[in-house]
């Protein structure tokens, strides 16, 4: 890959910019704050977007290059790929996804895939190189490896994590550990005692202790019920044995009131007639005397004062009669209410009352005695009930920690095959890919030391062999040494990292090369030009000064 021009429309202090490129070696000059890491994050964002976090920086990139006095915030890169096609990409940065154009400057932006966070995906699929990875190997920023005596030890790791995982960011042993560590705060082992799998299994022993008690409230409540059954038919029983005793004793009471009005009443009837036949004697006696009376002194009409006597005699008869009844009424009333009372005080019928109440009494006893125990029942149902209660939101808990269990157990798995996987992939790139890094790394670190330093082995450190055979640590070599480790370590990966032949972009990386290893290292980039594009970066002379010593071509741009 070749980038070949680069047009600025307004980013950052960068306006109205157009810069051309070769294919070999181009040195970009200009003085500090003149722009230079400013069009480095320009040529970075062209390709993936820029962003609007802050990722633990004081501003995010978009605040920080978003112009102040212009709305223009836009540009354009040209390159052309191995395949020799050629792209234009138009990327207006308050906008989400770029314009993509073939060498046609046909758009074919829909022809890449879009990512819902980092938008268009044609730098990625054009290269295979995410910007974790450009970062790590195409882009050395300003001041990526620091040279003080301090910051040594963070160098000699990041040179080992570059052979380890392929990024100096990232060292499989802290990756490793912080993946244990998370394993352990978020699910946790047998060894632990309050994380989150430790809590649930010792939650779901006390659930299943108490759930033990399940069986046993069943049949509990089980036999409750058939006792309760068994009560009510007894119960109901004893009550229907109550009302026909009642109702028997009542219709003998009755029935003894009954023959007593019968016996009454025939003897009422007896007295009646005997005092009937005396009411007709004596009133046929009035009769004759009336008559007599009457023939005395009315002796005109004899069959009309018969008439009119006869009424009269009859009238009085009726009279009698209707006071006889009402009197004979009364008597039997009064000689009922009498006998009634004299039955009542009856020893038989006393004596039979009496076992009937008793009957009565112990029947109401029973009933008393069957109906608190049905109470009891109820009570110890109600106590059930809420046990039950509690059991069903026992068993609903349990449930639920038995489904965080799951996950949990899923997380756990999660977490091993990805340290398994992690372990295979180290163990792929220590045996495959490490070796051929330290291979080219070995060629590189020779050729820009002139043969100082022969082979260099990477291994959880660096381990530098020297002229003589003898192998040392890294860590006992100068900063400057091991600022020519880490280069070369970069540029040894450009060939493994892509199918294309990515451009190399060097930002004052040489700033505090002595002069014999910046000639070594152009020397060696000089060669690398054949088929990676060089881009550097400088505020300094030496860099040109050196090239045109050794009297190698250049492409020279001044910001």
């Amino acid at each position: 890959m070749k980038i070949k021009k680069i047009k600025i429309n307004s980013y950052g202090t960068l306006k109205n910019k157009e810069i051309n490129l070769e294919n070999n070696i181009n040195i970009i000059y200009g003085k500090n704050e003149s722009g230079k890491s400013t069009l480095l994050n320009f040529i970075k964002n062209i390709f993936y977007g820029i962003s609007k976090n802050k990722n633990g920086k004081e501003i995010s990139d978009y605040e920080k290059y978003l112009p102040w006095n212009s709305e223009e915030f836009s540009g354009k890169i040209k390159y052309t790929l191995d395949d020799k096609k050629t792209y234009e990409i138009f990327r207006d940065f308050h906008k989400k996804n770029p314009k993509v154009f073939n060498g046609n400057l046909e758009d074919i932006s829909n022809e890449f895939k879009i990512d819902k966070k980092d938008g268009n995906q044609f730098f990625y699929e054009q290269t295979g190189i995410d910007e974790k990875m450009y970062i790590s190997t195409i882009m050395t920023p300003q001041q990526e490896v620091v040279l003080d005596n301090s910051s040594k030890n963070n160098l000699l790791q990041k040179v080992a994590n570059l052979g380890e995982t392929g990024s100096g960011d990232v060292s499989f042993s802290k990756v490793i550990d912080s993946i244990n560590k998370r394993q352990i705060e978020e699910v946790g082992n047998q060894r632990t005692q309050d994380r989150p799998i430790n809590l649930l299994q010792n939650r779901n022993e006390e659930l299943e202790f108490v759930l033990k008690d399940e069986k046993m409230l069943l049949d509990k409540k089980q036999n409750l019920q058939n006792q309760k059954e068994e009560i009510l038919q007894k119960l109901e029983q004893e009550k229907q044995n109550y009302e026909i005793i009642k109702k028997e004793n009542q219709l003998l009471y009755n029935e003894q009131i009954e023959k007593e009005k019968i016996n009454i009443k025939n003897e009422l009837k007896k007295e009646n007639k005997y005092k009937n036949k005396k009411i007709i004697l004596i009133l046929i006696f009035i009769f004759l005397i009336i008559v007599n009376i009457f023939n005395f002194i009315f002796i005109k009409n004899k069959i009309i004062n018969y008439i009119i006597l006869s009424l009269i005699i009859i009238n009085i008869f009726l009279l009698i009669l209707n006071l006889k009844n009402k009197t004979n009424n009364n008597l039997i009333n009064i000689k009922l209410e009498n006998k009634i009372n004299n039955i009542s005080n009856n020893t038989n019928l006393e004596k039979t009352k009496n076992e009937t109440e008793q009957k009565l009494e112990k029947i109401n006893e029973k009933i008393l005695n069957y109906e608190l125990k049905l109470n009891e029942i109820k009570y110890e149902e109600n106590k059930i009930s809420e046990e039950t209660e509690k059991i069903i939101l026992y068993k609903e808990e349990q449930a639920k920690i038995k489904e965080e269990l799951e996950i949990l157990e899923e997380k756990n798995i999660c977490f091993q095959e990805a340290k398994l996987l992690l372990q295979k992939a180290y163990n792929k790139m220590k045996n495959n890919v490490t070796p051929k890094f330290a291979k080219n790394l070995s060629t590189i670190i020779k050729e820009i030391s002139n043969g100082k330093y022969e082979k260099v082995f990477i291994n959880e450190q660096i381990i530098v062999e020297l002229e003589n055979g003898r192998n040392v640590p890294a860590s006992s070599l100068s900063i400057g040494t091991i600022d020519e480790i880490y280069l070369a370590l970069r540029l040894s990966m450009l060939d493994e990292i892509s199918k294309e032949k990515m451009p190399v972009i060097l930002d004052e990386t040489f700033a505090y090369f002595d002069e014999e290893r910046l000639k070594n290292i152009l020397l060696f980039l000089q060669k690398q030009s054949e088929n990676h594009q060089i881009i550097l970066f400088t505020c300094t002379n030496r860099e040109k000064q050196i090239l045109d010593s050794l009297h190698i071509s250049y492409n020279l741009i001044e910001l």
